[in-house]
């Protein structure tokens, strides 16, 4: 057992490992029978295990503390190196589709890790390593750029994550004056995170091109490895929810406006879900580990070893710090072979909310901890995102340990919330759908075009003469949108299906749980579309899906105690 902070960072020979790599390469394509190929992969793959650990080992602790000036610059020369070992990966791809033993690899791996190779190859080429270089220095800017907020709040120093309780606060003065120092930083950057956004756009839209398509959308999807859904199908699931979600939403928010007591409801006001306030966990970072080891001990034997290992080996970093980057995320260290929890703790639900979503990450990632290839394990999104949604709901049952007096308003929130989350994720995948179909808009015609798309599916929203919001600059916080484009519709399709189990777990809780590990050992091995049957849950790109579940959770919603959602 070996804790992360004794886990040896050592800068990779990089040229010595792509030369190496190219040589794996090199075996793969001469191999005289299905074994030596098979020999060459698995060495290829644990040569990028270690790399990747390496790179991961940097990212983390640049993220934990972005002022670090070692990590840092080590951050950014992985930046600078990683782009040309697309090279490597793309030639495994080709090895394998051109490979003589085409169907060994099928028979051993199954047909889906050459399906994921088809798309792995349509999105490099050795001409585009440079736009990939470019593109990865914007993102860290990027992320730098918000890390670096120190807003003078309350009398305290505050990040952008440091500020959210406020913006919850049941004084109203005080949600405005939170909303607007937040925005207000957002907004004094406004210039820098156009330019930012401008140059990713262009780098992006110049890779579309090398690759020979007409626009970056088609090397978007292939990154994110979507091979049986398309932009048509995208277009087809956002209708669904204009039709199916947003009239309740509507009707969910006017019912939040009845509860707190506002006529003129603004935007700052929607954060605030109770007039007594919204649920809190009932004590710090230690005592929430605390209550998850209990739980995952009780949920399940395979939980309970999962978390104690995350635990004793000091795999999470939760709470929220000055220079820390903003967000959460779960990553995987292929040569120990467990996950990393990353996280900005601050008080409000929301931190619970994170921990057992990360945490869901990472126990899909530690149950195939020893899979043979790396690349078998690979699994898009919108898979990997129902391993953490439906996790958060698995774990219901044990909210009590967090929130004590608040647990059933909690109860009631996380499912509104998930409820209101996907309209906003729509207009999110809307709008990147029109800057990469439009590259060359200027920064305020993006911001109109977004304005005008949220009206479509957040009509609710007042922004009070904020001009940064009135002129439509919500989506610039959201760091998917400048790091990970089209990673943002994902959420919402794992959402339905999390929500799905969420009521099969109530009616059902042995079947659904044994489906909810099946689906995480399975991930990688199908796509989507079949992934999801094959456990039992219906695909939200069928027409109806949503429609079909809405009704069994405005049923939950109707039968908790309302004296205590107040």
């Amino acid at each position: 057992m070996i804790k992360f902070s004794q886990m040896e960072y050592k800068r990779p020979d990089f040229a010595a490992v792509f030369e190496e790599g190219k040589a794996y390469l090199a075996k793969m394509r001469g191999a005289a029978s299905a074994e030596e190929l098979f020999s060459a992969m698995k060495r290829l793959d644990g040569l990028m295990r270690t790399l990747s650990t390496q790179h991961t080992l940097a990212y983390v602790r640049h993220t934990i503390n972005t002022r670090d000036e070692f990590y840092d610059a080590e951050n950014t020369l992985f930046d600078e190196e990683l782009p040309r070992f697309e090279e490597i990966t793309t030639g495994m791809a080709d090895a394998m589709l051109e490979s003589p033993f085409r169907k060994d690899i099928a028979a051993r791996y199954g047909e889906h890790l050459l399906e994921k190779a088809e798309v792995q190859r349509k999105c490099f080429k050795p001409e585009i390593v440079e736009d990939l270089v470019e593109e990865n220095k914007l993102s860290s800017d990027y992320q730098r750029l918000m890390a670096s907020a120190e807003i003078d709040f309350d009398g305290k120093k505050l990040n952008l994550s440091g500020l959210v309780p406020y913006a919850e606060s049941t004084d109203r003065g005080v949600r405005r004056a939170a909303s607007a120092a937040a925005w207000g930083w957002i907004a004094g950057h406004q210039q820098e995170l156009d330019e930012l956004y401008d140059k990713l756009v262009r780098v992006r839209h110049r890779i579309g091109l090398k690759l020979g398509y007409k626009n970056f959308i088609p090397v978007a999807y292939a990154r994110m490895g979507r091979t049986d859904w398309d932009q048509e199908d995208a277009k087809n699931y956002r209708r669904q929810i204009v039709d199916s979600v947003v009239p309740l939403t509507q009707k969910l928010y006017r019912q939040q406006a009845q509860r707190i007591g506002i006529d003129d409801m603004k935007f700052y006001d929607y954060s605030l879900m109770f007039l007594s306030g919204n649920p809190t966990p009932k004590g710090g970072e230690a005592y929430m580990v605390d209550q998850a080891k209990a739980m995952y001990r009780e949920l399940s034997p395979e939980t309970d070893e999962f978390f104690r290992m995350m635990t004793e080996q000091e795999l999470m970093d939760l709470s929220t710090k000055p220079g820390k980057a903003n967000g959460g995320y779960m990553t995987f260290l292929p040569d120990y072979k467990v996950p990393f929890i990353f996280s900005n703790f601050n008080g409000t639900s929301g931190d619970v909310d994170v921990l057992t979503h990360e945490a869901g990450h990472a126990f899909q990632g530690w149950l195939q901890r020893d899979v043979e290839l790396e690349a078998l394990s690979d699994n898009t999104s919108e898979v990997a995102e129902i391993h953490s949604m439906s996790m958060e709901f698995f774990t219901h049952p044990w909210m009590e340990r967090f929130f004590k007096e608040d647990t059933e308003k909690y109860y009631y929130a996380h499912v509104v919330d998930a409820l209101k989350f996907l309209p906003y994720g729509a207009s999110i995948d809307e709008l990147q759908e029109w800057v990469y179909e439009h590259p060359d808009a200027s920064p305020a015609e993006r911001r109109a075009q977004y304005r005008a798309i949220e009206k479509k599916y957040l009509p609710h929203l007042d922004y009070d003469g904020f001009e940064f919001l009135e002129k439509g600059g919500r989506w610039q916080k959201q760091l998917h949108v400048y790091l990970y484009p089209f990673y943002y519709l994902d959420y919402t399709l794992s959402q339905v299906c999390a929500l799905q189990y969420l009521v099969w777990n109530m009616k059902d809780h042995g079947t659904a749980w044994q489906s909810y590990l099946k689906l995480c050992r399975q991930s990688g091995l199908l796509p989507f579309k079949k992934l999801v049957p094959e456990s039992g849950l219906r695909s939200p790109f069928e027409p109806g899906a949503i429609a079909q579940v809405i009704p069994a959770l405005e049923e939950y919603l109707d039968g908790l105690d309302k004296s205590r959602i107040k």
